[in-house]
């Protein structure tokens, strides 16, 4: 089963964009794009680790853990997905829905790093 986050991301964004300006690429050479685009390659590179982790223990006690760490890495780059396209200013939301993805991400974090403890401890 192939993963395509984007895809479901995508018909989000354009349902609540609230308007839609000319991309601005003057911003990314900007330090706070740097810096998201930076967190950006991260969790995409800690997605593809999770993957691989989660097809090594497929089926054993850890699988439950890697499943929340694939589910978090997807939601930490969809904020930044979101945080990039707000730079460039492709579109404006009307809250911050970033950081309700941050919040989702790190509750997801703790809840498959508390799994693997009680499965490992």
């Amino acid at each position: 089963m192939k993963y395509k986050p984007g895809l479901g991301i995508l018909p989000l964004t354009m349902i609540m964009a609230e308007s839609a300006f000319a991309a601005d690429f003057n911003v990314l050479g900007s330090i706070p794009a740097i810096i998201n685009i930076v967190i950006l390659i991260g969790a995409l590179a800690c997605l593809s680790v999770a993957i691989k982790l989660f097809g090594l223990v497929k089926g054993g006690a850890l699988a439950k853990g890697c499943q929340m760490w694939i589910i978090s890495f997807i939601t930490l780059t969809a904020g930044q997905v979101l945080i990039l396209a707000q730079e460039l200013k492709l579109f404006t939301l009307t809250f911050d829905i970033a950081g309700i993805l941050y919040v989702g991400t790190v509750i997801l974090w703790l809840i498959g790093l508390m799994h693997a403890r009680r499965v490992l401890g």
